[in-house]
């Protein structure tokens, strides 16, 4: 994870990180110990309370450690949950508050939590930025979709942009190979890229921009993420894998990701490429993935709706010539402005470079609303020279 600059002033001074298991680039951080924040105790805290079925899903997450006034407080960003019977956004409530609903636990012991829901005002010191890539199938088979997703790409992302969200935008066109890709930008930038003279169609997202340092990397990256000739073999994987791979993207940003393709996942035997990856090597702030399917119900076990499904994503379908479906109708634009803010203090003892389970439950009063999922940290100790 990357981390803001804290100072510990108890003794000797030590070097401290809190990292995230695939993060780099890592800040150092040290610890003031003894000052107090509005951050309820542990000793207040309640056991996580047990599911007996789920009835949502619970996005990917972002952590990072900041100082408030002395005190060391590990912060969880979370874009929205939604109560899948009312498709209302659930306002989160933590220790010590009428209807809790949420509750956190590091390694079994209950932890102490205080909830900012970003809907509740547009303080913007609280906003979380948002890093949005759109990954497009721009094979042969996609043409009737292609305008149609190119118009609503730009319309969105300049919607969004107007907004009160801190937000950049990127794109990945692919097929049986990475065909053109434009780095984390603006939505003007984007939407430049997107109608581009003499590009329509499926070549909408064909051809690299950026810088010219970019351009180069992209080319030169692109071979690696190939997996069929031509317009066979379509991944979409491949092309999360080069966005998370070759983008420059924003500390502390959510990532999310958009998947437009009218076929399965097919990595063609390379491992990395195959959705059941995403179970084994990524990383919960690398990002959560939405998917628009235009086809029938997948029936391959290489599943697009899995990418959402294993990263707390949604799955929208629709038909081949993406008629009736707007962006809009992705839950994604509600849930990053319904999005929470977690805080809990009284982490020192976990820093021990060890892997330790972060256990986060919401359930709603009525138990309507019932998910829960287990992230793994790492507190990770750093020399003073690495500062």
């Amino acid at each position: 994870m990357k981390l803001s600059n804290i100072f510990l002033a108890a003794g000797a001074l030590a070097a401290l990180t809190l990292t995230s298991c695939l993060s780099s680039d890592d800040e150092t951080i040290a610890l003031i110990a003894g000052s107090r924040t509005d951050i309820p105790s542990d000793s207040q805290a309640t056991p996580n309370p047990e599911i007996f079925e789920t009835t949502t899903s619970m996005p990917n997450i972002q952590y990072s450690t900041v100082d408030e006034d002395g005190t060391a407080v590990f912060r969880i960003d979370m874009t929205g949950i939604q109560d899948r019977n009312t498709l209302e956004w659930i306002r989160l409530a933590g220790t010590g508050e009428r209807d809790q609903n949420v509750w956190v636990e590091i390694d079994d012991t209950p932890k102490g939590i205080k909830v900012y829901n970003t809907a509740d005002d547009d303080d913007s010191k609280h906003n979380v930025p948002v890093d949005l890539v759109f990954l497009v199938d721009n094979s042969g088979s996609m043409s009737e979709e292609a305008n149609a997703i190119a118009r609503d790409i730009a319309d969105w992302a300049t919607r969004l942009n107007a907004g009160s969200l801190d937000i950049r935008f990127g794109c990945v066109g692919y097929d049986g190979a990475i065909t053109g890709a434009i780095g984390i930008t603006t939505a003007e930038e984007l939407t430049e890229y997107l109608n581009r003279s003499g590009h329509s169609g499926t070549s909408r997202t064909v051809g690299f921009a950026g810088t010219d340092r970019q351009i180069n990397a992209y080319t030169s990256a692109a071979p690696s993420y190939r997996t069929g000739g031509g317009s066979s073999n379509e991944c979409g994987m491949a092309a999360l894998r080069f966005a998370t791979d070759q983008f420059s993207f924003r500390r502390g940003a959510n990532r999310i990701f958009v998947n437009f393709t009218d076929e399965p996942n097919q990595p063609n035997g390379i491992a990395k490429f195959s959705v059941e990856s995403l179970l084994t090597d990524w990383d919960t702030s690398l990002g959560t993935i939405h998917t628009v399917f235009s086809d029938g119900r997948e029936t391959s076990k290489e599943y697009n709706a899995k990418m959402s499904e294993y990263t707390g994503g949604t799955v929208i379908y629709t038909n081949s010539s993406f008629s009736g479906v707007t962006l809009e109708s992705l839950p994604v634009t509600d849930a990053m402005q319904n999005s929470y803010i977690i805080r809990l203090t009284n982490i020192e003892k976990y820093m021990d470079n060890k892997v330790h389970d972060l256990h986060i439950t919401v359930l709603s009063p009525d138990k309507s609303v019932a998910v829960e999922r287990n992230y793994n940290v790492i507190f990770t100790r750093k020399n003073e020279e690495d500062k």
